[in-house]
């Protein structure tokens, strides 16, 4: 039998039709195990989905329980209890930001389409219909489908889509390694002015936009809470949302914290905003949420927001087929009943600690490495040219690619992403392993990953 397939073979139309796929066989928690046999350390949960390992037999038999009563009614027809104690327990968690109203839909890029569209109608509700207009960041990145990919800050994208794609207002992501207030090359010189400048510069930045497209056109301001794999997981400099959210507040734009890859217990806290104080009017989860059992998101309102509605237009307009189905909220339930009951959150601080910590003590003086940056379990790696002045390589050399499949086939399987240097070049990995994993499984996947720089060559 043959255990690869690469293009033309079989009928699945493959995404990448130049590579070879080898054919997984099974999960066993942060390891993938193909039919030929060869084992993978999965460093970054596919996308960095699968927050509690694979093959996890506690959280398939609760979801099948589930399926086997009702797997799937109609959210304009129906409710049922277990999306009603998914939405209790997300309310409970979400107390601390004010948002108690929760919806279900089948992806992120669905969840923030949702979120956007929310966002639009409240504002409409509210008598003003002239706030329309998003604001997001580059980089930055909140799906595939046409409008998310819109707000989605990652230029090289436009080649393609550019006709279909809206216009979206866009202020820079807070990115340390390439702040432009710092000149230096130095990791703990680069944080300090960072985070002493960070937060007034990009503010700045905001309420200039702000002021010159008029508050009373916009309608919301999208930001991932913690940047994913656009940055290679820079964390906000301090003080960052403490003004943002004021001048949200000042100019009326609702804020969307996009926490569809920093949630779900990415950071270490359930919600990233927890780590800052902040308070969005509506957040998004996804990925980690469902841990890679099904595709499930949510958006996250505040009732308030909701009553306006009723009042107004007597209903949120958006709707979708698989909005509320029951095997995807018991899905996401079983995910966090698991996660609250084994307290993953609590046992894995300890962890994250020590694999941030040795990942920039043994990886930062090899070959090609400018920055590591982290939260939590969810770390980026990005490769530069000339760690002097910071060059990124070029395009067309096609690093973190190739970094990629060369680390595949050492065995460990990390996420790539290019283009956020300038918009066209830059590469980097991002890593977001099991949130399960051990202390030796954090010493191995540090290993794989050494070897893996050490021995690639470009």
């Amino acid at each position: 039998m043959q255990h690869t397939l690469k293009y033309p073979d079989g009928h699945t139309l493959l995404r990448n039709l130049n590579k070879t796929y080898p054919v997984i066989q099974e999960g066993k928690g942060v390891y993938l195990f193909d039919e030929a046999g060869k084992k993978y350390f999965d460093a970054s949960g596919g996308a960095l989905v699968a927050n509690l390992g694979h093959g996890n037999a506690e959280l398939v038999d609760a979801i099948a329980e589930q399926m086997k009563k009702v797997a799937y009614v109609n959210g304009m027809q129906f409710t049922s209890r277990a999306m009603e104690a998914l939405s209790d327990n997300l309310a409970k968690k979400a107390a601390p930001l004010h948002l108690d109203r929760v919806s279900l839909l089948a992806s992120g890029s669905e969840a923030v389409e949702a979120a956007i569209k929310f966002a639009r109608q409240l504002w409409v509700d509210r008598g003003y219909p002239n706030k329309h207009k998003l604001i997001s960041r580059t980089p930055g990145y909140h799906g595939n489908t046409l409008y998310a990919l819109s707000a989605s800050g990652r230029p090289h994208y436009k080649k393609v889509y550019g006709p279909l794609i809206s216009s979206v207002l866009s202020v820079s992501t807070p990115y340390g390694y390439r702040f432009p207030l710092s000149n230096s090359n130095d990791a703990d010189e680069i944080l300090r002015e960072y985070h002493e400048k960070g937060a007034d510069y990009y503010a700045q930045e905001l309420e200039a936009l702000i002021e010159k497209e008029g508050a009373n056109t916009i309608s919301a301001f999208i930001f991932e809470t913690v940047s994913g794999s656009s940055t290679g997981a820079w964390v906000p400099p301090k003080g960052y949302f403490h003004k943002i959210e004021a001048l949200c507040k000042k100019h009326e734009i609702l804020m969307i914290a996009d926490e569809v890859l920093c949630g779900s217990g990415r950071t270490g806290k359930f919600f990233a905003a927890e780590h800052y104080g902040l308070k969005p009017d509506i957040l998004v989860l996804g990925k980690g949420l469902n841990a890679g059992l099904m595709p499930v998101a949510a958006i996250l309102v505040k009732k308030s927001d909701v009553d306006t509605m009723k009042s107004a237009s007597q209903g949120f307009m958006h709707a979708q087929t698989y909005m509320q189905a029951p095997s995807m909220a018991a899905t996401a339930l079983s995910v966090l009943n698991y996660m609250d009951q084994h307290q993953v959150l609590e046992k894995s601080h300890a962890v994250s600690e020590h694999w941030l910590s040795e990942l920039k003590a043994h990886l930062h003086a090899l070959p090609f490495v400018g920055s590591i940056t982290g939260i939590g379990h969810m770390a980026g790696i990005e490769f530069v040219e000339d760690k002097a002045s910071k060059k990124p390589f070029p395009v067309a050399k096609k690093f973190a690619p190739k970094f990629v499949q060369h680390a595949q086939d050492q065995g460990l399987i990390v996420w790539p992403n290019y283009g956020q240097a300038d918009g066209v070049n830059g590469d980097l990995v991002i890593l977001g392993p099991s949130l399960q994993m051990t202390m030796s499984e954090a010493d191995e996947c540090i290993a794989k990953l050494k070897t893996a720089i050490q021995t690639f060559q470009i």
